[in-house]
């Protein structure tokens, strides 16, 4: 099954709510919730973005050197994502660059809430060989990941193809794999991404509510599906 994922990038909780109902009308499956973008976090704030709404959800708090705008202490984004399992998140992102020991308390969390842990791997510059891509995503799944993904720029069309040939490759050894390829000449992956195995594709709700260079939205995404189908 094909599953669109909607991240939510709005700077405060009502616009946050309105996005995800949004995102629920237009049929996403689950929508992201980049509480990175909300600023100063609290329960309640925590609370009223991920309790809103019966659709599934990815919590994840991105941090500045992911590309995010959390730029707080490390326990405390933690403790933020064991929040959001308590308010019933069914998955937490959390990238292979935390250390070990708080991926092992997510870990623990994610299990005890029956949640699904994604490990996620960024590359903002390059896409590195398919076999360090499988090794990465491997070493995800020993980090405790139900899900891996990668997520990578690409600079020419081999590093693209290579990315699909990773999904390709985790699928038939029966993995969950996200694979992401950004950017104009990434966004095949985005298309076909799930057609060979990737467990989801992101789209924006909407031109100028993208999370990362290259996403299509719901609206594109579900119309080239349909005339692919044919």
């Amino acid at each position: 099954m094909t599953l669109i994922c909607v991240p939510i990038v709005e700077a405060n909780v009502e616009d946050a709510k309105k996005a995800i109902l949004k995102a629920k009308e237009l049929g996403a499956d689950l929508v992201e919730l980049r509480l990175d973008y909300l600023g100063k976090l609290d329960d309640g704030k925590i609370g009223d973005v991920v309790d809103y709404l019966d659709i599934p959800k990815i919590a994840t708090i991105r941090s500045k050197a992911e590309n995010g705008f959390w730029n707080g202490e490390e326990k405390d984004r933690i403790n933020h994502l064991i929040t959001c399992l308590s308010f019933g998140a069914q998955y937490i992102d959390i990238e292979g660059s935390t250390d070990i020991g708080w991926r092992y308390e997510l870990a623990k969390a994610c299990k005890n809430n029956k949640a699904q842990m994604i490990i996620s791997h960024h590359d903002f510059k390059k896409t590195p060989g398919k076999q360090e891509m499988i090794d990465i995503c491997k070493n995800e799944f020993a980090g405790g990941a139900a899900i891996a993904k990668i997520s990578v720029t690409p600079q020419k069309i081999e590093d693209v193809m290579n990315v699909m040939a990773v999904v390709e490759h985790l699928k038939a050894a029966n993995k969950q794999i996200i694979g992401v390829s950004m950017g104009k000449i990434g966004r095949i992956t985005r298309i076909l991404g799930p057609q060979v195995g990737s467990y989801l594709t992101y789209a924006s709700l909407e031109r100028g509510k993208e999370s990362a260079d290259g996403q299509l939205t719901i609206a594109e995404t579900k119309t080239i599906w349909e005339i692919l189908q044919g």
